[in-house]
Formats: structure tokens, C-alpha cells, sequence
């Protein structure tokens, strides 16, 4: 008898895969098909190595899979080739020795060095995109067009199997009309393009960060897109507001994970003209604390539970920076109820294979003695949402539908710096308070590289109704920048106020021809009934192309 032994040396990467990446809806698939087990899609983005682990078990389940998926597989198993199997194969670089060719399906880069001996491993990349859009107004003969073009480089690495670092930086340019440009929403928050001279030009978001990993316990510091909560609209903290630097560590072990971040965010902001200086602008001081706890209670159920809290005007607060004290009572007694802590349940359920149930359940405030009336101070957020693959072997359809209540005052504070925003912007999604959404998307995969998605949602909002000038005439909670103040109404029923309806089709379609160049068209028709008699029907056409090299 002969006994072959095969040992495989895996690098491990502690870098994150950005937030926006496709191999986290995969994922996603792969959980409710009970093909991976414990994944976490709560919180995202991950590390390099914890997905590969996660690709592992895929891949020994390889033959469970549909015709795309398995090419889908194979183009990860080429992307996190060095975290799965410890080689360099299926790499290639620009710069450097050794054949290079753009059309191969290859992960590509313009430069690395890999290090296996002392464990250090270092990837350059760029990155260029652009986006067209054309919007129009059936009606109206009017038109207007945009072009958005940008450019950045990314730099990885990671040291000794434990240490690592991110990079990212760019410029961009815009050509056309500048409420065009505006559906890409990034650019309604970046700070250069909507200075007082109002450029074409604007920088693309930094990002940046170190990470440790111990394997059961995470560090990273620095700044990254962060997503939380389940489904396509996220209730709490999405793509809506600029991304923000923070201290994160996750722990996990068997069935239990704890996860914890402080950030700093961008406060009230006013400017003051000097005749000698010029303009200045003051930004007061904010942050926010987040802890949550989750268990994996069986293969197919998770709960979790954690708190927020938001608070500014002051220096760093130690008493939040301690991940394990209980935010509201401790900004009770130390901050004299001057903060804005929240506290939300979450749950997760593939019971029935091809099927996930979520949920999350957020409270803002409230008043246990008023329960069940209009009072203000009862803040809730309602979120449930279902994904179904359960035609997966017959078509490769994947069903979403999504249900989001947000009430009156929701995500305010009476003291306008502590409300749930980050320069401005919602951190969670697009929806104000007093709001409600019904969302419904279908995903089809034409092949791994091509895929269409259609989705239809319908968005009520009770908005703040309003004087002639512009100013608040009656506040009902409908406006995320004005809390509750002392002379407004204690009853604030839900959709009060102007109700504003917004019905949205969009259609997408994903092509990625050769691995790392893509391109995109998405068509959005919006059907709008704002306050003060305003309709808007808008049309817009929106095409991209980009590369990673």
C-alpha cells in the first residue's frame, strides 16, 4: 500500500474585498442553497482569507452547482487562487517578466510580488471606468447627458500571514450637465465637485487601511465602504452617505461572533468668510460606536442583536470606546442624554433549502407607555425580505422581495448633530423617515459573465409639508435633519404630512466579456407624485464601461 502525501502552503490575505464586489451575492446563493454553512452576510466587507474558506466549501460541492455558477467558480478560483491553493498560476503582470495577455480570462495586474518564503505579498492594480447617462423626460422636450470618466490605482499586501494594508486613490472628470452626473451617487456628496466654483473635476474617495488577523480575532483601522444588514436595500448602513474612518475588530469563534467599530463621521459644517483668509469652513465633531452579537443557533438560523449610538460636539468619548459597555445606559449616565443610541434584533433563515428569510427589527426610541399610539418618541424600523432559489435547478432565477417601514422620526435627534448621518447623508439607505418601501427584483444569470436584473419598487414618503420660501411649515418626522422640537405636535402618525409617491422600474444588464473588462447598461423610469403638486416622470439610460488591470 502506498500513501501519497500532498502538502499545500496557503498564504493567508487579511486584506477586505470591497463592499461592492460580486463574490458576496454569490455567497449569498451559495448559503441558501446549504452549500456553505455559518456565513455571515450581515456584515460586509470581508477578508480575503475568510472568503476563501468559505470558496473551499464550494468547491467541494462543486457538482451541486448550476452551468454558470461552476465558470463562475473558476474565475474565483483564479481570483483567490493564492489564498485556496498557495500558487500564483492563473496571475499575471504587466510589468515585469513573463507573458502577459489582456484577453486571456487570467486575474491581472500591473505589478506583484509574492513572497512565499517570508510570507509577503504585494499586488498593484488600476482601475479605469466610465459612465454615460442620458436622461429624459416623456412630456417634456428636454434632455440632458452626462459622461463621467475616472481613473485610480490600488495597492494590497499582506506580511506573515497576519499583517495587511489597503490603498485606493484616483481623480475623475465629468463632461455634460451636472444634475445628469448626479445619478451616480457618490457624486452628490464628493466635497471637490460640489465646492462654490463647482469644478468637472473630482477626487475619487480614498480608502484606505492596516489590518491584523489572528485567525479568531480581526483588527482594521482606517476607512473602507461598510455595509449592514441583509438584502439589496440595506436599513442600516448602506451606499448612501461618504464612506468614514473607523476602529473595527471582529471576534469569532464556533457559533458566537462579536463585532465592534468606532468611527469618526463629518458634522455640522458652516463656512465664514474672511476678507483676509478667505472662506473657512468648521466642521463640528461626530462619531459613532457599534457592537453587535450574533449566534449561530443551527446551520440554517442566526440571531443577532446590537446597539448604535451617535454623538458629537465633544472630543473622542472613551466611554464608547469600550466594545463592551451598554450604550444607553452608559450615555445616560455619562453624556446626561445629550447622544442618540438605538438598539436592533436581526435574524436569518434557510430552513428550507433554496429559501432565505430575514429580518431586522430597530428601534430609535421608545416610549413603553405609549406603545400602540402615534407619539413621536416610538421610533421603529420594520425590515423583512426573502431571497428564493428554489428554481435553481430548473433556471437560474434567483427571486428577491424586500418590506422596509420607517417611522416618524426615525434616524433624528433633537440635537441636529447626533442624528444618523454623515455629512448630511443617510448612513443607512435612501429612505427619509416616515417612509415606506416595497421592493421586488429578479436576478437571471445568463452564464457567468452575463447576467440581468430587473427590479420595481414603490417608495411612500410623508414629507415635512412646506411654507412658500422653502421653510418647514409643519414637521410630522419626515426629514432625517430635523429632529422633534419642543413646539412641534407629540403625535406624528405615520405617512402624515405631504405624502410623496415614487414608483421605479430599472432594468440592468452585466457583461464581462474578458475577465476584468466589463460592460453595463441599466435603464431607470421613474413615475413621481411629489408634495406641492409636482409630478416627474424621468427616463434615464445609463451605460459603463471599466477595467482592472
Amino acid at each position: 500500500m502506498v500513501f501519497l502525501f500532498v502538502t499545500i502552503t496557503v498564504s493567508a490575505q487579511t486584506e477586505y474585498v470591497l463592499s461592492d464586489s460580486y463574490v458576496y451575492h454569490f455567497l449569498e446563493r451559495m448559503e441558501a442553497l446549504h452549500i456553505i454553512e455559518g456565513y455571515n452576510s450581515f456584515e460586509v466587507p470581508k477578508t480575503r482569507t475568510v472568503i476563501a474558506g468559505y470558496l473551499k466549501e464550494v468547491i467541494a460541492n462543486r457538482d451541486k452547482l448550476d452551468e454558470a455558477d461552476k465558470n463562475l467558480l473558476t474565475d474565483y478560483e483564479a481570483e483567490f487562487e493564492l489564498e485556496l491553493f498557495g500558487t500564483m498560476k492563473r496571475q499575471q503582470r504587466l510589468i515585469g517578466s513573463g507573458y502577459f495577455n489582456f484577453l486571456s480570462q487570467d486575474q491581472k495586474y500591473l505589478y506583484y510580488i509574492s513572497d512565499t518564503t517570508n510570507n509577503i505579498n504585494l499586488f498593484f492594480n488600476s482601475a479605469g471606468h466610465s459612465d454615460y447617462i442620458l436622461e429624459s423626460f416623456p412630456g417634456i422636450p428636454k434632455k440632458t447627458f452626462a459622461a463621467v470618466l475616472s481613473y485610480q490605482f490600488q495597492v494590497r499586501g499582506s506580511f506573515f500571514d497576519k499583517f495587511g494594508f489597503f490603498w485606493r486613490g484616483g481623480n475623475g472628470v465629468v463632461f455634460g450637465n451636472r444634475e445628469a452626473s448626479f445619478f451616480r451617487r457618490d457624486l452628490q456628496y464628493n466635497f471637490k465637485y460640489n465646492t462654490f466654483d463647482k469644478p468637472n473635476s473630482f477626487d475619487i474617495t480614498t480608502a484606505g487601511y492596516m489590518t491584523a488577523d489572528f485567525k479568531f480575532l480581526k483588527f482594521k483601522f482606517g476607512r473602507d465602504r461598510m455595509n449592514i444588514g441583509y438584502g439589496p436595500v440595506k436599513p442600516i448602513m448602506g451606499n448612501s452617505a461618504p464612506i468614514f474612518d473607523y476602529l473595527y475588530f471582529d471576534a469569532k469563534y464556533k457559533s458566537v461572533e462579536v463585532s465592534y467599530f468606532h468611527g469618526k463621521l463629518i458634522g455640522n459644517t458652516t463656512s465664514v468668510m474672511d476678507t483676509i483668509q478667505g472662506g473657512q469652513n468648521f466642521v463640528a465633531e461626530k462619531y459613532i460606536g457599534y457592537h453587535r452579537l450574533s449566534f449561530n443557533i443551527s446551520n440554517a438560523l442566526n440571531i443577532g442583536g446590537g446597539e448604535i449610538i451617535i454623538y458629537g460636539d465633544r472630543p473622542l468619548d472613551f466611554t464608547f470606546l469600550n466594545p463592551f459597555t451598554i450604550y444607553k445606559t452608559a450615555q445616560n449616565e455619562s453624556s446626561k442624554d445629550r447622544d442618540n443610541s438605538m438598539i436592533f434584533f436581526d435574524y436569518n433563515n434557510k430552513s428550507i433549502e433554496g429559501l432565505k428569510l430575514y429580518g431586522v427589527f430597530f428601534i430609535d426610541d421608545v416610549e413603553l407607555g405609549k406603545l400602540g399610539s402615534n407619539y413621536y418618541g416610538n421610533q421603529f424600523i420594520y425590515n423583512i425580505g426573502l431571497v428564493s432559489e428554489n428554481l435553481y435547478k430548473i433556471i437560474p432565477l434567483e427571486i428577491q422581495f424586500e418590506y422596509t417601514r420607517q417611522d416618524p422620526y426615525v434616524f433624528t435627534h433633537r440635537i441636529p448633530n447626533s442624528n444618523f448621518t454623515n455629512g448630511g447623508f443617510s448612513l443607512g439607505s435612501f429612505m427619509q423617515p416616515n417612509s415606506e418601501l416595497f421592493f421586488t427584483q429578479l436576478n437571471y444569470r445568463f452564464t457567468n459573465r452575463l447576467r440581468l436584473s430587473a427590479s420595481f419598487s414603490y417608495y411612500v414618503h410623508g414629507a415635512n409639508p412646506l411654507n412658500p420660501d422653502g421653510t418647514v411649515k409643519r414637521n410630522v418626522g419626515g426629514n432625517i435633519n430635523l429632529g422633534h422640537r419642543e413646539f412641534d405636535a407629540l403625535d406624528a402618525p405615520f405617512l402624515d404630512g405631504d405624502k410623496e409617491i415614487t414608483r421605479r422600474i430599472s432594468t440592468k444588464l452585466y457583461y464581462e466579456p474578458i475577465k476584468d473588462v466589463y460592460f453595463g447598461g441599466t435603464v431607470v423610469y421613474k413615475n413621481q407624485s411629489l408634495q406641492n403638486f409636482v409630478y416627474k416622470k424621468v427616463l434615464e439610460t445609463y451605460f459603463t464601461f471599466g477595467f482592472v488591470l
